[in-house]
């Protein structure tokens, strides 16, 4: 799979544990990135978060896990 690039808004898909964010790719690392989170939804409930501050990790290529350029 292609890596995203800084500024991409994606979407992480995390089945295991029932959720999916959405945010912006801010930075790349070796194997995975980061994303500042826009919006989480878990377990059916939205979650928005109060500040932009809030960031996250995902690896670009996972069995357990998934993302997408939206």
């Amino acid at each position: 799979m292609a890596k995203p690039e800084v500024d991409d808004m994606i979407e992480h898909s995390e089945p295991g544990m029932d959720r999916v964010a959405t945010g912006k790719v801010v930075e790349l690392l070796s194997s995975q990135f980061v994303y500042e989170v826009h919006k989480v939804v878990e377990k059916g409930r939205e979650k928005i978060p109060v500040d932009k501050t809030s960031t996250r990790m995902c690896l670009y290529n996972d069995s357990n896990e998934s993302w997408k350029k939206i």
